[in-house]
């Protein structure tokens, strides 16, 4: 056990120093010797769990979609889509130095591909225009995707931010309003 809390903290360490980078500077132009300096790690221990910065940064993003689905899992009472919105947004603000840098264009530009992919997100937009072709679903779900992302990107980057609470019912309002005609209608 304590093995494991020593891995942990030490994957925490370099991942915080890639964070601290990536508010500098492109992933293409980190180094591992630069992750491995501002975590105080040997090299050695970086490879033993990492094979280079896109590794890292790979692990980082799976942290984060990990911890989407886990909110948005069907398991257990059904939560409402508010609900389930406000616990992902709140989960962004509470790492928000990492979301931000994941967020950016100079990490990695198919991280909200990588959103869009996650099954349930899939379902419940497929759930919402049920009565859309397939073609039109998708055009429309590029369309709240790319919005949606927008709206949380512009959101991480102002200072005094709005509650997740108030975010979360935005975002629910226009997939609603998008998916299934206009929320008054619901």
């Amino acid at each position: 056990m304590p093995e494991n809390q020593r891995v942990r903290l030490t994957k925490k360490l370099l991942k915080d120093s890639l964070v601290r980078l990536l508010q500098q500077s492109s992933i293409h132009r980190i180094s591992v010797r630069d992750i491995c300096e501002g975590a105080e790690v040997n090299r050695t221990t970086f490879y033993k769990y990492y094979g280079s910065q896109y590794d890292l940064l790979g692990d980082m993003e799976n942290d984060v979609l990990l911890e989407i689905e886990g909110y948005l899992s069907s398991d257990g009472p059904q939560p409402t889509d508010a609900a389930q919105l406000t616990q992902i947004i709140r989960y962004l603000e509470t790492n928000m130095d990492m979301c931000k840098v994941l967020l950016s264009n100079n990490v990695d530009p198919d991280f909200p591909e990588k959103i869009v992919n996650l099954p349930r997100i899939r379902e419940l937009v497929a759930l919402s225009m049920n009565e859309s072709g397939q073609n039109e679903r998708n055009y429309i779900t590029r369309f709240l995707v790319d919005g949606c992302f927008g709206l949380i990107k512009m959101w991480v980057s102002i200072e005094n931010r709005e509650p997740a609470e108030h975010i979360a019912g935005l975002l629910d309002q226009m997939v609603l309003r998008m998916g299934t005609g206009t929320a008054a209608e619901k």
